[in-house]
């Protein structure tokens, strides 16, 4: 917890309110509102190479510099507040910070083969534990609601299973032959509560950021916002602006298809939320992939 009585000695943050909007406190001070958070790490170095790279959409904690145990951000009063506005602006900024930070390396099969080999796992992993599941609720006399609701649904996970199967063996042979692989600064915390939009826009909570292949952003942003978001729409602006490679997209529609590892809890009322939440998102992914891939049509005609 964040210990006021600390950062009023520190900064004299004499505050007149504190309020709070999830693991943030803000305070409101004589003449601005600033926002407290406890420091997970030091970002130092990331805002560092982002403004190197000539890129101005970190909102930086005023502290930065300091060995605090908590950041300190100024308040950004937010001009636009419809989600599907800010995710549309939301993509332009995302697609910039891919630009902007884009390289390659040179690429190590070893570490390509480790990724299909995990995926090729992953795949028969969730056809195994699906196929499980199903024989064992077709044992029962009379199904629960969310029994009755996923066993409906069931042929769409296989059917996704199988499209991630088929497009994993493509990546594969599609990359093993690259002499180098394209990388960028990813955010990995994407959901719209997470751009700020005021006079400025901003990305807020980059504790997770990493180098890592561009697809994994935008896979984040979709897993995140799925249920409330056009997410066709979404991806050709990004897409647009920041198109990705065929192994990368093929990589891409791979992860996507994955659906989630359901686990049926014991409570009713959990169980039929938890299995509504996953249909949604076989719907959603399978609406997403016959859009976007003219493949995921082809494997079932």
């Amino acid at each position: 917890m964040i210990k006021p009585l600390n950062l009023i000695d520190q900064y004299q943050l004499y505050a007149k309110r504190y309020d709070y909007k999830k693991n943030a406190r803000i305070l409101t001070l004589d003449n601005e509102q600033v926002v407290v958070k406890e420091r997970r790490k030091n970002q130092k170095e990331l805002f560092s190479y982002l403004d190197s790279k000539d890129f101005h959409y970190a909102l930086k904690p005023v502290n930065l510099e300091a060995l605090d145990e908590f950041d300190i951000y100024p308040f950004v009063l937010e001009t636009v507040k419809r989600k599907d506005e800010k995710a549309v602006d939301m993509m332009y900024i995302l697609s910039l910070l891919h630009n902007k930070t884009s390289y390659y390396k040179e690429m190590i099969l070893d570490d390509i083969k480790a990724i299909y080999e995990d995926l090729d796992n992953r795949i028969d992993y969730l056809y195994y534990y699906y196929q499980s599941l199903q024989d064992s609720l077709e044992k029962k006399v009379y199904m629960a609601p969310d029994e009755y609701l996923l066993m409906r649904n069931i042929t769409s996970v296989y059917r996704l299973l199988h499209y991630a199967k088929g497009t994993n063996e493509k990546w594969y042979s599609q990359v093993k032959m690259k002499k180098s692989i394209r990388y960028v600064m990813l955010h990995s915390n994407l959901e719209v509560d997470h751009f700020l939009q005021g006079d400025h826009p901003y990305f807020i909570s980059w504790d997770h950021a990493r180098r890592d292949f561009p697809i994994y952003d935008f896979l984040n942003f979709f897993q995140n916002e799925y249920a409330d978001l056009d997410m066709n729409s979404l991806f050709q602006i990004y897409k647009h602006k920041y198109p990705f490679t065929k192994e990368e997209e093929t990589l891409f529609f791979t992860l996507i298809s994955l659906p989630p590892k359901l686990v049926l809890e014991r409570n009713t009322y959990n169980k039929y939320s938890d299995v509504h939440s996953f249909v949604t998102y076989l719907n959603k992914s399978i609406d997403f992939l016959s859009k976007q891939d003219e493949g995921y049509q082809e494997a079932y005609e």
